[in-house]
C-alpha cells in the first residue's frame, strides 16, 4: 500500500509526494502506540512515540558438570534445558520526513491509532503553532507545546548517554571519513553550538542546567538567505549541492593575492582567505553559482567556528557538538566547520557532530511527556533493524538507501532489561581498553565476517521454519527475513559506516 498527497502543478519546484515505503514499516506498532511527542521545524517534522513489543525469549539454564555424579549423567546427558518465554518491551520510535508529507501522515495514524488512552501530544519546534490546529483536528489530541531549547538539550543529553559512539569527528581525506567517539559516562560539561536560522551557542553543565551563554544572526538562513539572492536557487540541499561543486579561490581574496605569498611573521599561509568575496569587487568577470555558494558556506562556516573557539576558550570547555538543519550530515558543512575549528584552536578542539542531531527536540519532548516513567532510570539501545542509519556520503554506491533516507528517516530504541553501567568490576574503567575490531577500518575483516553472515544466512532461515512447523505463515515470514537481512548486510558492505 502506497500513500501519496497531490501536488500543485504550478510549483516551480515540482517534487514526487508519493511515499516509497510501505506505512508498515515507517509507523511500526501503532496499534500499541501512546504518548506522542513532535518537533515541527521550518522544513523537516519529528514525530516520536512509544510502543510495546512482546516477543518470546529462550532462557538458558545450565548444569554444572563437575558435581554430576556417573549414574546421573547416565540418566540424563542433558548440559542444559532452554524454556521459551514471552517477554515485552518498552520500544520508543522515531520518524523524521519533510513538512509536505505532515497531513497525509497524520491521516494514516489516525487510522491506525488503536489506543484511545492517549490525550496529549508534546510538540516543540517553530512549526508546533503553525500546524496545532491541523494535528488537534486529525488526531483528536491536545497539543501542549513545551519550550524549543530545553527539549534539544534533554535529548542531546539522552543520545550521548544511551547511543553507543553517538558522537563523531568527521575527516573528509581520511581512509575512514567518520572517527566515532567512545562513549564517556560523564558527558557534562559540554557545549552545543545549535546551528538553524541563526546560530545558538549553549553552556550544558548537567542535566537541568543549562544557559545560552552566546549566538549570532549568520548561521544557516543567512547561507540560504544571501545564496538564494546570489544564485537564484531556492533550496536549500541545491545550494550545498552547488559549493560542494565550487572553488572558493575564485571569488576568495586569499593572503597570497594580497602578499604574493605567505605572511610569515603572522605565521598566515598564502592559502589562507584575506576577504570573503574580496575578488568579486575587482575582477570584471562574472562568477559562477558554484564558486558563490562555496566562497559564501566558507565565509559563514569560518564565522561560526571562531564564534564556537572562544566560547569554548571562555568557558574551559573540550567538547564542542554542533547540531542544526545547517548541519544535518552534510558532508560539506561538516568538513568546513571542522576546519574551521581546526584552524582556530590549532587541534586542540575537535568538532564534534551527532548521528541523530535531527531527532534530539522530538526526543526531548517525548521525555517531557514522559517524566512519570523516569525514563533516565533505565538504559536504552538502538534498534539497528528499524533504524534508517547514517546516510552514505557517497550516493553513487547505494543510491537505494539514500533515496529512502531522503524521505523518512527512523530511529527506534528498545529499553534494556536492566540499566547498563561502566564496567563496574574495573578499578578505574576509563584506562581500560577493549581489544575489538572495527570493522569500518579493517576492510578485509569487515568482508570475512559480511561473508560469514551471508553464508549462514539460508541455514538460519531452514532453522527458523522448522522451529514453527505448524504455523502456514513461517515460510513467508522466513522470507521476508531473509530478503531484509541479506539488504541489510548489503548496505553494510556499501557504507560500513
Amino acid at each position: 500500500m502506497l500513500l501519496s498527497s497531490t501536488v500543485d502543478s504550478t510549483s516551480t519546484h515540482t517534487m514526487d509526494k508519493s511515499i516509497t515505503l510501505p506505512p508498515d514499516e515507517i509507523f511500526r506498532n501503532l496499534e500499541n502506540a501512546k504518548r506522542f511527542a513532535i518537533d515541527i521545524g521550518g522544513s523537516l517534522t519529528k514525530l516520536a512515540y512509544y510502543s510495546t513489543v512482546q516477543h518470546k525469549v529462550a532462557k538458558v539454564r545450565s548444569f554444572d558438570v563437575l558435581f554430576v555424579s556417573v549414574s546421573q549423567e547416565a540418566a540424563s546427558d542433558k548440559l542444559y534445558e532452554i524454556s521459551v518465554q514471552e517477554e515485552v518491551t518498552a520500544r520508543l520510535h522515531f520518524i523524521k520526513f519533510e513538512n509536505a508529507y505532515i497531513e497525509t501522515c497524520l491521516d494514516f495514524i489516525k487510522d491506525h491509532l488503536v489506543n484511545t488512552e492517549t490525550k496529549v501530544i508534546k510538540a516543540t519546534g517553530g512549526g508546533a503553532h503553525k500546524f496545532k490546529e491541523l494535528i488537534e483536528r486529525k488526531l483528536g489530541l491536545k497539543v501542549d507545546k513545551e519550550d524549543e531549547m530545553t527539549c534539544l538539550i534533554k535529548g542531546c543529553n539522552f543520545v550521548l548517554r544511551n547511543i553507543p559512539h553517538e558522537a563523531f569527528v568527521y575527516a573528509k581525506h581520511a581512509d575512514s571519513e567518520f572517527r566515532f567517539q567512545t562513549t564517556h559516562p560523564d558527558i557534562f560539561p559540554y557545549l552545543l553550538v545549535n546551528i538553524g536560522s541563526g546560530v545558538s551557542i549553549v553552556k550544558v553543565e548537567s542535566e537541568d542546567k543549562f544557559e545560552r551563554i552566546g549566538g549570532s544572526s549568520i548561521g544557516g538562513g543567512t547561507f540560504w538567505g544571501l545564496g538564494a539572492l546570489l544564485t537564484k536557487t531556492k533550496r536549500f540541499d541545491e545550494l550545498l549541492q552547488l559549493a560542494s561543486k565550487g572553488q572558493h579561490t575564485s571569488v576568495d581574496m586569499l593572503v597570497k593575492d594580497i602578499y604574493g605569498g605567505s605572511y610569515g611573521s603572522l605565521g598566515l599561509t598564502g592559502d589562507l582567505i584575506a576577504s570573503s568575496f574580496g575578488k568579486s569587487a575587482t575582477a570584471d568577470k562574472e562568477f559562477s553559482k558554484e564558486d558563490m555558494a562555496k566562497s559564501l558556506l566558507h565565509m559563514i562556516s569560518n564565522d561560526i567556528g571562531q564564534l564556537a573557539c572562544l566560547y569554548a576558550k571562555l568557558h574551559n570547555l573540550s567538547r564542542v557538538y554542533f547540531g542544526g538543519f545547517f548541519i544535518r550530515g552534510h558532508p560539506v558543512t561538516m568538513h568546513t566547520i571542522t576546519y574551521s575549528i581546526n584552524f582556530f584552536t590549532k587541534g586542540e578542539v575537535q568538532a564534534l557532530f551527532l548521528r541523530h542531531e535531527g531527532y534530539l527536540g522530538a526526543i526531548g519532548a517525548f521525555l517531557k511527556g514522559a517524566e512519570e516513567d523516569n525514563p533516565n532510570q533505565y538504559s536504552w539501545g538502538e534498534n539497528y533493524a528499524g533504524s534508517s542509519g547514517l546516510m552514505s556520503v557517497s550516493p553513487d554506491m547505494n543510491p537505494m538507501q539514500r533515496a529512502r533516507s531522503g524521505t523518512f528517516d527512523m530511529l527506534e530504541m528498545d529499553r534494556l532489561e536492566r540499566q547498563l553501567v561502566n564496567l563496574p568490576l574495573l578499578q578505574d574503567p576509563s584506562s581500560y581498553i577493549p581489544d575489538t575490531v572495527d570493522l569500518t577500518e579493517d576492510a578485509l575483516a569487515r568482508e570475512y565476517w559480511l561473508y560469514c553472515f551471508e553464508e549462514a544466512l539460508d541455514g538460519v532461515v531452514k532453522r527458523a521454519v522448522a522451529s514453527q512447523p505448524d504455523i502456514p505463515e513461517a515460510t513467508e515470514r522466513a522470507e521476508k527475513f531473509r530478503q531484509k537481512y541479506r539488504h541489510k548486510l548489503q548496505t553494510l558492505r556499501h557504507q560500513p559506516l
